[in-house]
């Protein structure tokens, strides 16, 4: 009888699992009869946000890539047609509770909704490895959520009378055994302490076609790789002098299956390029043929290879004629101040150019103040975007043509909101006896 009762409870207990597939529903926060003024959905001009705002930690309730957030509003008496508009913050996320914008820092608006259209009243937000939004300029931007801080859930009310409701916070998990792929018991994230530095440093003087000539290059890359070595931690710097097409795709390639996720990767480029009618950039390589388009290393091939990186930073430096036909769109410097480690957990796929679509001569201005200022650096951390700051306006003010070097998004990859760190080696004093 005894081996009976014990299939009996055995049976008991694997019919109140999930089902296959089945979602786990776990519930989060509850507001009953909460409410909202009439027309809370604008901003004043001191800045200050009318509507309702509920923060989620997105530690604290352990939430995993994978996991949904689910919320319901229900409207009571006949107050409809409010707003549910998700945003997630990435950064210094400190809620200010004396304002009603839910933090003292930007938040992302990732996804809005009349709840009217909503199925049973309820928003469903998963979370996915990366968010792609618009931002205030029309820029198309993706974000990491492997360093998600924050969701914030608003409530706004259009209509002309105070509305109440109530709110249900959820998160919908899936138990690994359900799963296709296990999830992660928490979300990885890049950190600084695990960082890996590389770089690839290509400079092309002596082309087997006569016809383009120049000197400087290989030298820069030599002077380039010396202040790397010397002030810099790098795990590898590979030098790749008078390469040909080939040589620079294929150890390309070798690193996008090479590297990972604590991997970044700067690539230098000095040498001939030439640009087309539409502003599409190549470069000519120690094989290419000046008057053979095919010879030389077009930018969409180049991105193509790029875009198969799956390392946290990728910085594109060009010290070539018409280098800007790299760059998506230029980035405004200085326009979110935020910390080193803020910077770095956001993956970034940067480009910076000597110029902008014109030509440069051989002697580099440009790579003179790039080695400068990696040089005189005292800092722990040199962001790209400071290490460009720093060096643009001499640039453009010491070259007769009056360069404008360029700083951006690289053309074709999805842009981050991160930047790639020049991490400084730290010698230790030594004390005598």
């Amino acid at each position: 009888m005894k081996p009976f009762v014990g299939l009996v409870l055995l049976c008991l207990w694997v019919a109140c699992l999930p089902a296959r597939g089945q979602s786990v529903v776990e519930p989060l926060v509850q507001f009953r009869s909460d409410s909202i003024p009439a027309m809370a959905f604008s901003v004043t001009g001191s800045g200050r946000h009318f509507n309702r705002f509920y923060p989620i930690d997105v530690d604290n309730v352990k939430l995993r890539i994978g996991d949904t957030l689910q919320v319901k509003v229900t409207p009571i008496k006949s107050n409809r047609n409010l707003i549910i508009s998700i945003r997630n913050c990435y950064g210094n996320c400190t809620i200010d509770e004396r304002a009603t914008s839910g933090s003292k820092t930007t938040a992302y608006s990732v996804l809005s909704a009349n709840v009217d259209t909503l199925k049973e009243l309820t928003l469903k937000v998963p979370i996915t490895p990366t968010v792609a939004f618009t931002d205030n300029t029309g820029n198309k931007l993706s974000l990491d959520n492997a360093g998600l801080k924050f969701i914030f859930v608003y409530i706004s009310n259009p209509n002309m009378a105070l509305a109440e409701y109530d709110l249900e916070l959820s998160i919908i998990r899936k138990s690994e055994r359900n799963n296709e792929y296990p999830l992660p018991a928490k979300v990885k994230r890049p950190t600084m302490a695990t960082a890996r530095y590389h770089a690839v440093l290509i400079g092309v003087n002596d082309y087997s076609d006569a016809r383009i000539k120049l000197n400087r290059p290989r030298s820069d890359i030599a002077r380039l790789d010396s202040v790397l070595r010397q002030k810099y931690e790098f795990t590898s710097i590979i030098n790749l002098p008078n390469a040909t097409k080939k040589m620079v795709k294929d150890t390309l390639t070798a690193l996008s299956y090479r590297l990972l996720s604590d991997d970044n990767l700067l690539i230098f480029f000095a040498g001939h390029s030439v640009s087309t009618d539409e502003n599409t950039g190549f470069w000519a390589l120690q094989d290419t043929q000046q008057e053979d388009l095919d010879s030389y290393l077009s930018n969409a091939a180049l991105v193509s290879i790029l875009n198969e990186m799956r390392t946290q930073h990728l910085l594109l430096v060009v010290d070539a004629c018409f280098g800007a036909t790299v760059v998506s769109y230029q980035v405004m410097t200085n326009q979110k101040l935020q910390t080193w480690e803020e910077k770095y957990t956001q993956k970034s796929r940067k480009a910076m150019s000597c110029s902008s679509l014109e030509e440069v001569p051989d002697n580099s201005v440009f790579l003179d103040y790039f080695i400068k200022r990696l040089a005189m650096n005292g800092e722990e951390y040199l962001p790209s975007e400071e290490l460009f700051d720093s060096l643009k306006n001499e640039v453009h003010n010491r070259t007769q043509i009056r360069q404008k070097p360029t700083y951006g998004h690289i053309k074709g990859s999805t842009p981050g909101a991160g930047d790639f760190m020049f991490k400084r080696k730290l010698r230790l004093a030594v004390k005598s006896e």
